[in-house]
């Protein structure tokens, strides 16, 4: 990974979590719809870099946002839960990886049917941890579970679209 890689995904992370600070965090359809797009921080990030400096980065991530939305490590947690599964899900779809050919994480080089995929598992495991901490267990179990699928919907759906804006 040269300089130029590693100040692109700087930027990328700055643009996503100003992203998700100032404009999406009142961004809520019918109080059951958020979208966390500030998860693309982590889903984006290279393959190459080591799942030590990948849970890192998902906990600073989660606690900027937790540090800007007042909630007590909710993000941090959930974040750091999909830093952690992030290797073992690509090594699941992607099961062909070798030495020789690298996953390069992005719509353009997966293709929208692996990157759909990958996202819309990832923002699953993260919404259902989020929303399960933020309940504080299974007693609003149904209204829970529609947070998740409409925001998991949402969230993935942002990501794209912004994976087309970018160009990659």
């Amino acid at each position: 990974m040269n300089s130029q890689t590693v100040i692109r995904l700087i930027v990328t992370f700055f643009i996503y979590l100003i992203l998700q600070i100032v404009v999406l965090r009142n961004f809520v359809f019918f109080d059951v719809a958020f979208c966390f797009v500030y998860i693309a921080c982590i889903l984006l990030l290279p393959d190459e870099i080591p799942p030590v400096w990948v849970i890192l980065i998902s906990f600073l991530t989660g606690l900027l946002v937790d540090i800007f939305y007042n909630t007590a490590g909710v993000h941090a947690s959930a974040s750091v839960l999909v830093g952690y599964l992030r290797g073992y899900i690509i090594k699941f779809l992607f099961p062909t990886k070798g030495i020789e050919n690298e996953i390069v994480i992005s719509l353009k080089d997966m293709g929208a049917e692996r990157f759909v995929r990958y996202v819309a598992i990832l923002t699953l495991i993260h919404h259902s941890t989020l929303f399960f901490v933020e309940a504080g267990g299974f007693a609003f179990f149904l209204i829970t579970i529609l947070k998740i699928i409409c925001s998991v919907v949402f969230t993935s759906f942002m990501i794209i679209i912004l994976q087309y804006v970018r160009g990659n």
